[in-house]
């Protein structure tokens, strides 16, 4: 992992949400959440989403679910919407991405389960 920079995308580690980081001062880490406000926090209370990887991924990726934009068609300067063999690759991919997180799922559950067997067994 690499050290924070203004600018940088960043979630909460111990909170829902995320923002920009707007500035670092004395070992604080100030971010900009969605609400416009500035909030310290330590390095250890962040990610910088470019960090992430495999699932966290697709938690921050901030095109699901929004509408496909037109992109500018570059013979005549006019929008163009994505193809129906564009949309259907989407499709596929979320649902490829859908069926991975579902096994990830299943793994964590497995081993919250086997987590509180341990525990029941210390205790």
């Amino acid at each position: 992992m690499s050290e924070f920079k203004i600018g940088d995308k960043v979630k909460f580690l111990n909170a829902i949400g995320g923002g920009v980081v707007k500035k670092i001062q004395g070992g604080m880490i100030y971010v900009e959440d969605e609400t416009g406000f500035d909030m310290p926090f330590s390095q250890a209370e962040l990610i910088r989403m470019e960090d992430q990887k495999g699932v966290g991924k697709a938690f921050n990726d901030d095109s699901i679910g929004r509408r496909p934009e037109p992109k500018p068609n570059d013979d005549d300067g006019r929008l163009s919407f994505p193809t129906i063999d564009e949309l259907e690759a989407e499709v596929r991919r979320l649902k490829n991405q859908n069926a991975n997180l579902q096994d990830q799922i299943k793994q964590l559950k497995a081993q919250v389960l086997s987590l509180q067997r341990t525990i029941a067994r210390i205790s």
